[in-house]
C-alpha cells in the first residue's frame, strides 16, 4: 500500500513538472515528418516498466516515460509508451533486447501537450520487410497527394533513431497517427461532423474518431451493401442490409458519397508498391473519412500499415479475389478512372526520375543509421552492404514503374496524334472535342479505348499537347 502511494506521489510530481515545462517549437507540422531529416529520440523509465512492454503480448499495457528528441534535452516530455502488436526483432549482434514496434502518447497525462504539432508516435520496427522498405512506401503515397492522385494530403511519415534507457534500437520508421490531431493538421476536422474510421477487415471497422452516441455517419448508413457495409458491431451497421446498385446508378450514388478519385489512388499507389496487405488486396489496413450531410464533402481514404510493401516486379495491378476489387474495378468507368490515375502519377509524381531522385535525397541520410542498426534486417552492418540495398530498390523502382506502365497500357504521345499527321495539335483537339461525352465502340477521341470520349482522354490529351512527336 505504501508502494502504490509512493508510486502515485511520484507520477503527480512528474505531472506537475512537465505540464510546467511545455516547450513551444520551432519545427512543426508537416515538417516534423520531412523524410530528408533524421531525428534521434530518447525514452527513460523504470527498467521493470521497460522489460513489461518487451513482454506484452497484450499490446494494451501503458508505461509513463519520459521522452526527447536530440537537442531538446531541457524539454522532457511525459509521455505514456505501449507496445504495438508485430514481431520483435532480436539484434544480429546478440546484443540487447528485442527491437519492438511502439505506441508513444504524448499527451496521455499531460492535456494539451505536444511534439512539433502532433500527439502521437508510432514507430514501426520493419518487421515484415525492413524499415526502409516500409517509410519508401508510405512516402510514396505522400508524393501521389497532388492533382494527379489523391487531391488531398495523403499521410506521412519518416525515420527516427531511438535509444531507450541508454541501449540503440536502431532506425525506426515514424508512421504519421491517423488521430484527431492528423485531421485537425490538415484542416479538415468538423466536431460532430466528421467520424474517422479504421478498417479491421472484411466488413469490419471501428469509430476511431467522432461522437461515440452517433457514430454511424451519413454514408456509413447509405451504402448498406458490401463490401461497404459494417456487419461487426452493432452500433454500426446500417439500418437494412441491401444489396448494390448496378451500371450507372452504381456509378452516380458511390460519385455522390465517395471521392472515388482518392480512393482509386490508395488502390493506386498500394498497387504500384505491391502491397498485399491493403483494402482492395486485403479489405483491411486503411482508414476513412465521413462528414455530415450539411458539411457536403465527400469520403476520403487514407492508407495505413504499409509494411508488407515489397515492389515486386511482376505484382498485377488488376485484382479480382476482394469485394472491392469485384465491385468497382470491373466497373469500366472506375477502372478506366484507375488507369489514368496509375499513367499520371508514373508519369510524373511516382516517375522513375522523381523516384530515383527521392532515393537520392534519402540515402546519404540513413545509411550511416542503418548501418549501426543492429536489427536492420537487411543481413548486413556495412556501408557497402547498405549501399548495395539502396541500388536494389532502385533498380526495383525502375522495374516496377515499367511493369505498371504496361499493365495499365498507359497511353503514349502517339495515341493522342488522333489524326496521324503532324504534331498532337489543334487538329487532333478538334477531332476529339467532336466526339467529347459520346460512348460508342472505336470512337477516335476514345484515347483510353474504354468506350466513351470524356473528360480522362481529354486530360491524357493535354499531356501530350504540342509534344514533339508524330
Amino acid at each position: 500500500m505504501y508502494l502504490n502511494r509512493l508510486k502515485l506521489i511520484v507520477f503527480f510530481i512528474y505531472v506537475i513538472v512537465a505540464f510546467c515545462r511545455i516547450p513551444v517549437y520551432a519545427e512543426g507540422w508537416p515538417e516534423v515528418f520531412e523524410p530528408t531529416v533524421l531525428r534521434t529520440i530518447y525514452l527513460e523509465m523504470n527498467s521493470t516498466d521497460w522489460q513489461i512492454i518487451e513482454n506484452d503480448l497484450t499490446f494494451d499495457i501503458e508505461v509513463p516515460a519520459w521522452f526527447w528528441a536530440e537537442g531538446e534535452q531541457a524539454y522532457k516530455l511525459f509521455v505514456s509508451v505501449r507496445r504495438k502488436s508485430g514481431d520483435p526483432i532480436p539484434p544480429a549482434d546478440g546484443i540487447g533486447g528485442p527491437k519492438i514496434s511502439l505506441k508513444i502518447d504524448i499527451n496521455e497525462y499531460v492535456e494539451g501537450q505536444e511534439w512539433h504539432g502532433i500527439n502521437k508516435l508510432s514507430l514501426e520496427n520493419g518487421d515484415d520487410n525492413n524499415v526502409l522498405t516500409e517509410g519508401l512506401a508510405c512516402n510514396l503515397h505522400q508524393m501521389a497527394s497532388g492533382p494527379e492522385g489523391y487531391g488531398y494530403d495523403a499521410w506521412r511519415g519518416n525515420w527516427v533513431k531511438l535509444y531507450v534507457n541508454g541501449h540503440y534500437y536502431g532506425v525506426y520508421f515514424n508512421a504519421e497517427q491517423l488521430d484527431k490531431r492528423f485531421l485537425v493538421n490538415r484542416g479538415i476536422y468538423v466536431r460532430h461532423q466528421t467520424w474517422l474510421y479504421q478498417y479491421r477487415g472484411a466488413y469490419n471497422y471501428t469509430l476511431e474518431v467522432g461522437d461515440d452516441l452517433n457514430p454511424r455517419s451519413p454514408a456509413v448508413n447509405e451504402l448498406c451493401y458490401r463490401p461497404f457495409r459494417n456487419e461487426s458491431d452493432p452500433l454500426l451497421k446500417p439500418d437494412v442490409f441491401c444489396d448494390p446498385p448496378s451500371g450507372t446508378e452504381l456509378v452516380e450514388q458511390l460519385d455522390n458519397w465517395i471521392d472515388m478519385r482518392g480512393m482509386l489512388a490508395m488502390a493506386a499507389v498500394n498497387a504500384f508498391v505491391s502491397n498485399p496487405d491493403s483494402l482492395f488486396t486485403h479489405e483491411r489496413n486503411s482508414h476513412f473519412l465521413d462528414f455530415s450531410i450539411a458539411d457536403g464533402r465527400k469520403r476520403m481514404y487514407f492508407p495505413w500499415d504499409v509494411d508488407a510493401a515489397n515492389f515486386r516486379k511482376s505484382t498485377t495491378i488488376f485484382g479480382s479475389s476482394t469485394g472491392y476489387e469485384q465491385l468497382i474495378l470491373t466497373v469500366p468507368v472506375f477502372r478506366g478512372l484507375y488507369c489514368w490515375i496509375i499513367c499520371d502519377l508514373i508519369a510524373g509524381p511516382l516517375s522513375e526520375d522523381s523516384l530515383l531522385t527521392f532515393i537520392d535525397r534519402i540515402e546519404p541520410v540513413l545509411i550511416q543509421a542503418v548501418a549501426d542498426d543492429p536489427y536492420n534486417q537487411l543481413g548486413t552492418n556495412t556501408l557497402e552492404g547498405v549501399a548495395g540495398y539502396f541500388d536494389d530498390i532502385r533498380q526495383k523502382l525502375v522495374d516496377r514503374v515499367e511493369s505498371v506502365r504496361t499493365q495499365a497500357e498507359c497511353p503514349v504521345c502517339a495515341d493522342a496524334n488522333l489524326d496521324g499527321c503532324g504534331f498532337v495539335n489543334l487538329a487532333d483537339f478538334a477531332l476529339l472535342a467532336n466526339e467529347l461525352m459520346l460512348s460508342a465502340p472505336s470512337l477516335v477521341g476514345d484515347i483510353n479505348k474504354d468506350g466513351t470520349v470524356n473528360m480522362i482522354d481529354l486530360r491524357i490529351f493535354t499531356r501530350f499537347w504540342l509534344n514533339l512527336c508524330q
